[in-house]
């Protein structure tokens, strides 16, 4: 079944074995099972397939179920009981920690990052006071050539 070769229209043919394995299951739509049929009409090679399929598919479900001869314990989960008075004091001391926590982070003020010494630390502002104070630039006359127009540059002689 699985082995043998499809027909030149291998996309067809593809489509047309899932949807006959669909249809044994009762899960093909009324469109794709009479495209179904209209290719199984044409492709001797699928209708054959579909052919076996069934027959297999409905022996197979006519086999009695069987039960399985060893029997495997169940696993059951122990259930942990504890004394209403356990589970209070439980309770109250986790209420008790979160509390703790809770005040505690708030009482605190961080505290100030150190400097890093790497130079002067400028705030946004103060960088745009500095921009402003800047002269504006003027465009700076050309700097005279290394070498003598109409001479080769310097190290070639």
């Amino acid at each position: 079944m699985a082995g043998e070769a499809l027909s030149p229209r291998d996309g067809r043919c593809e489509r047309a074995r899932q949807w006959a394995s669909l249809r044994v299951d009762g899960e093909l739509s009324e469109l794709e099972d009479a495209l179904l049929e209209q290719h199984l009409e044409g492709c001797a090679s699928c209708s054959a397939f579909a052919a076996r399929l069934a027959a297999t598919t409905e022996a197979v479900r006519a086999v009695p179920l069987e039960r399985p001869e060893i029997s495997y314990p169940r696993f059951e989960r122990p259930v942990i009981r504890l004394p209403v008075g356990r589970r209070v004091a439980i309770v109250a001391v986790a209420a008790a920690a979160a509390l703790g926590a809770f005040v505690g982070s708030s009482l605190q003020t961080p505290s100030p990052a150190p400097a890093p010494s790497g130079g002067p630390q400028y705030s946004f502002r103060t960088d745009q006071n500095l921009l402003r104070q800047l002269p504006h630039q003027t465009k700076q006359p050309a700097p005279p050539p290394n070498h003598v127009p109409g001479q080769p540059p310097e190290g070639f002689v």
